[in-house]
């Protein structure tokens, strides 16, 4: 095409684009944009790869781009290069070195996004094989008394926790802190009340602060000793679990006593790597009972079904329902 016909160069009209002309030189690509369908469609290819780029995020990889990925990048480059030979005079315009640096960029964008994305992957899949096997007791142990008993109490509101009866981990196991006066009781749990098949079964960050009433400290707490008694003892997953069965078999471990719960409302607990402070909320403990009859997990329900003894040897189902607010008293995240 002739310059009479297209009176504007490339790099006019994504200066144009970018508001990068003066008036004068603006109203003519105006103008002429106006009456040519091919510059129309240079034009709006120019801005939607624009668009794109500006709505991508990513955060930068912590390593560079392999060598193989810059390779593929350069022989890229070469073939676009010689096919610019062969094209007509338009696509030789949309071919310039502007338009090869938007799509090299482009192209590197597709790059690093496959590489976050095998990079995250490869992080789940490291976390899933981060704790195979029991950390020392010391990782798990919190070396400041007072900071875990505040961290126990913040489970419930003050109201409650205040007068509750507070536990704490120590080297032979949970021994007594504060005595309560209301029958609640107040604890810190570690990672081996997590499911068995959990990936964090043995995750020693782990610090979920928990405040059950009455029935649940009689009836569901038993079962927080006696897996950290087994754990101290040095038992193996599948030694804990025939324990539990017998436990449960032989009367050892109670079944759940009716209106059993427990306040989980901490912000400073961490449940888990994946859910880390998660959000405040309630658990209400069962002998084993079909989800429907709470109409857990339905759309629109607040009730969902706790995963922690589901498919495990405790014959427990666990319901949970979020609430609005932290111990504290502040507004909380939805979930």
């Amino acid at each position: 095409m002739s310059t009479s016909r297209h009176p504007i160069e490339q790099e006019e009209l994504m200066a144009y684009l970018d508001g990068e002309l003066p008036p004068d030189q603006a109203a003519e690509a105006l103008s002429h944009l106006e009456l040519c369908s091919e510059c129309q469609t240079l034009a709006a290819d120019f801005r939607d790869l624009s668009q794109e780029l500006m709505a991508w995020e990513v955060e930068l990889p912590e390593v560079g781009i392999s060598s193989e990925i810059d390779c593929a990048l350069g022989e890229r480059l070469q073939k676009r290069e010689a096919t610019k030979l062969s094209l007509p005079r338009l696509e030789n315009r949309v071919l310039t070195s502007r338009w090869i640096w938007a799509a090299a960029l482009a192209i590197v964008c597709v790059a690093v996004g496959l590489k976050l994305t095998l990079t995250s992957r490869n992080r789940n899949e490291d976390r899933s094989t981060a704790y195979p096997s029991m950390a020392s007791i010391e990782q798990y142990l919190m070396p400041d008394r007072n900071a875990e008993i505040a961290l126990a109490r913040s489970a419930a509101p003050a109201s409650i926790s205040s007068d509750a009866k507070i536990l704490i981990l120590g080297w032979r196991g949970y021994e007594t802190a504060i005595e309560g006066k209301n029958g609640f009781v107040c604890i810190v749990e570690r990672s081996w009340t997590s499911p068995f098949n959990s990936a964090e079964f043995w995750n020693p960050k782990v610090r979920v602060p928990q405040c059950f009433n009455p029935a649940a400290a009689r009836s569901i707490l038993p079962l927080t000793f006696k897996r950290t008694e087994m754990v101290l003892a040095g038992l193996s997953k599948a030694q804990m679990i025939d324990s539990i069965k017998a436990g449960f078999a032989n009367k050892e471990l109670p079944a759940p006593e009716p209106g059993a719960m427990c306040y989980m409302m901490s912000r400073a607990g961490y449940l888990n790597d994946a859910l880390g402070h998660y959000v405040p909320h309630l658990m209400f403990y069962f002998p084993l009972t079909d989800k429907s009859s709470w109409g857990a997990d339905l759309p629109d329900s607040p009730v969902t079904l706790n995963p922690q003894f589901r498919d495990g040897p405790e014959p427990i189902t666990e319901f949970v329902i979020a609430v609005g607010k932290w111990s504290d008293g502040t507004a909380a995240p939805v979930m």
